[in-house]
């Protein structure tokens, strides 16, 4: 950061002096693009700006630049004229913000010749080694078995001029994430991460690396969207990233996160979107796949690159029963890669059962649950083993390739979602609405989503008794994520479920006088699930379960107990579940709480649906039966 008498080293003050006079004359601390490059977003109910930049040194004002435009942009402009070294990479201004400086020559006229620092050798060599010619948004889908990524993850890619067809993977990719060491993860993480215990910043890796991380390590899904920028507007854009290194952010999980913060990479590019306006409160990266898709033309067709689970899969669903068994034995080392029985199939099957063999030993590899004993080295020597013997056959591959899914992210539901109901429990008609910011369950349109995966964050339900106005809360999930992860021959995943918020029990009572005051809860645990082609997904869980209730005696529950269900998907958009399970209490409340719901959403228009359910609810002291039927719409 430059010293408050930092004047005494410009090496032209008068010039200086009027280059500032001209740049207050044209107003140009207000320009979009200047706002854009100092990340100044407008102050929450007061007048004025801030900057969202967390590092002192960004601003060469002091800290009176945080929070004034325009002292900060006069600055800058002494900065261009100032040789002193700034920053953790201890250059100099000119070389430093090099999209600040071009807005400014381009502004004011400035001819870098009359500067005391003109070339950035370094800068250079980094713009070279880039070598930007376009740029993609990047989205590996949600991963809910890590807290960091459950609700999906956006990435930019720089794709280089020197790169040729298919060869995106030489490209580079900026990410920003929370700075958090390597063994702070799960539930520590969670909280650091919403309440901005760690510094979020942006970092430049090969491609290939998040490739590797997304798609062939964690199993995502990856889809990738080309921007369609205009060449000044990838120029300032790649300048940009360049000012990005080693500044840091203040990070908050829910809305200055990924999403957000490459939101305002792209305003940067074209400040006229305005992006970054949008999301106050919260940024799911689904979200703001879509609003980058409603901005007309900027966005290019989705492109699909297939998990490595995605990929066995597929192949896997095109071998007979034999040559799995085959393909499984050879993986799990039980059976030679030219063994007699393989070598006595055709070579075109031959090489379809080995290529199986030798995916599904590097999938446990790059899992890390390999079978038959092997350790990790062995395990790749194997793999080499296997797959030496298929390039010995020659051909192509046999297998046809992976099948995208019907919908891309940006097609899918929006994550607010209203619901208005009317609801017939316990001798009483009411009316019910619901409002959930986030995200998607299991009875949504899965277009565009991961079927069997569902995570709910802050759903509010409350009701109107029509006889005399009253109005009650009924229930509020503070978080509830559910995976379903069908197992077969190939893989075993372990399901899990979680929620936690507070509820009622049973759930019908709420005009009553009966003692069942709204009380926490917390209820999950880990499950199986099995099912083929994905339409139909039966599902078990061992779950437990606390309950902190005024209507309890002693005013808590704990106990455990099964679930399970069905989830049906019998046409496009069309959602069937039925759930029921048994939790007998164990300590404080004696008895037992048991339910079984039947729920169905079925479309109406775009961005509305039909959502209705019977359910059965039981306790030690009383049941009940609740009918709902109501219209909602998603935001």
């Amino acid at each position: 950061m430059m010293a408050p008498d930092a004047a005494a080293q410009v090496t032209d003050p008068a010039r200086v002096a009027t280059l500032q006079q001209q740049a207050a004359e044209q107003h140009l601390s207000r320009d979009p693009v200047w706002r854009a490059l100092v990340h100044y977003e407008p102050n929450w109910m007061r007048g004025g700006v801030h900057s969202e930049v967390a590092s002192p040194w960004f601003f060469l004002a002091g800290k009176p630049g945080r929070t004034d435009p325009a002292a900060e942009l006069a600055a800058t402009i002494a900065g261009l004229f100032d040789a002193t070294p700034i920053g953790p990479r201890a250059i100099a201004p000119f070389c430093l913000f090099i999209a600040r400086r071009k807005f400014l020559v381009d502004k004011l006229g400035i001819e870098a010749s009359d500067l005391p620092v003109n070339q950035c050798p370094t800068y250079e060599r980094w713009r070279a080694m880039v070598a930007p010619r376009e740029a993609s948004l990047i989205f590996p889908a949600a991963f809910p078995n890590s807290p960091s990524s459950m609700f999906g993850h956006t990435l930019l890619r720089v794709d280089s001029n020197r790169r040729k067809n298919a060869t995106e993977l030489l490209s580079y990719a900026v990410n920003f994430a929370a700075a958090a060491p390597e063994d702070k993860r799960g539930l520590g993480f969670v909280w650091n991460g919403l309440t901005g215990g760690y510094p979020g910043v942006f970092g430049l890796f090969p491609y290939y690396e998040k490739v590797k991380q997304y798609a062939w390590i964690e199993n995502r899904d990856v889809w990738s969207y080309a921007l369609n920028l205009r060449d000044a507007e990838l120029d300032r854009m790649v300048d940009h990233i360049w000012e990005m290194d080693s500044v840091r952010f203040d990070y908050y999980f829910l809305n200055k996160n990924c999403s957000y913060q490459l939101l305002s990479l792209i305003d940067v590019a074209r400040p006229s979107l305005r992006l970054t306006e949008q999301y106050d409160w919260y940024a799911i990266p689904s979200d703001t796949i879509r609003s980058l898709a409603d901005v007309p033309g900027l966005l290019g067709p989705a492109d699909y690159r297939p998990s490595m689970e995605a990929i066995l899969r597929s192949e896997t669903a095109q071998l007979s029963d034999n040559e799995q068994r085959l393909a499984r034995e050879i993986a799990h080392g039980e059976r030679a890669p030219d063994n007699a029985e393989v070598a006595a199939l055709d070579t075109t099957r031959q090489a379809a059962v080995l290529e199986v063999a030798y995916d599904a030993l590097h999938y446990q590899t790059a899992s890390e649950e390999i079978e038959a004993g092997m350790n990790t080295a062995e395990a790749k020597a194997y793999a080499n083993e296997i797959l030496a013997r298929r390039a010995a056959l020659g051909g192509r591959s046999p297998f046809a390739p992976v099948t995208p899914p019907a919908r891309s992210p940006d097609t899918g539901h929006r994550s607010l979602r209203v619901n208005a109901s009317t609801v017939y429990a316990d001798d009483n008609t009411s009316l019910a609405f619901r409002i959930r910011p986030a995200y998607h369950d299991l009875l949504d349109d899965p277009g565009g989503y991961t079927r069997g995966q569902a995570i709910d964050f802050a759903d509010l339900g409350f009701a109107i008794d029509p006889d005399d106005g009253d109005i009650a809360i009924t229930d509020f999930t503070l978080l509830s994520i559910t995976s379903l992860s069908p197992r077969d021959a190939w893989f075993q995943p372990v399901s899990f479920t979680v929620e936690t918020g507070a509820r009622r029990r049973p759930s019908g009572r709420v005009f009553t006088d009966a003692p069942d005051d709204l009380g926490f809860f917390l209820q999950g645990g880990p499950g199986l699930a099995w099912g083929q082609g994905g339409d139909l997904i039966a599902y078990v869980f061992g779950q437990v379960s606390i309950d902190a209730n005024p209507g309890l005696q002693p005013g808590y529950a704990l106990g455990a107990g099964p679930s399970g269900g069905l989830l049906y998907y019998p046409a496009p958009g069309v959602q069937v579940r039925l759930d029921t399970g048994l939790i007998p209490y164990a300590a404080g409340a004696d008895g037992h709480y048991g339910w079984a719901r039947l729920d169905t959403q079925v479309p109406l228009i775009e961005d509305f649906a039909l959502r209705s359910g019977v359910e059965y609810e039981s306790t030690r002291y009383n049941d009940g039966l609740r009918f709902d039927v109501g219209l909602q719409a998603y935001f």
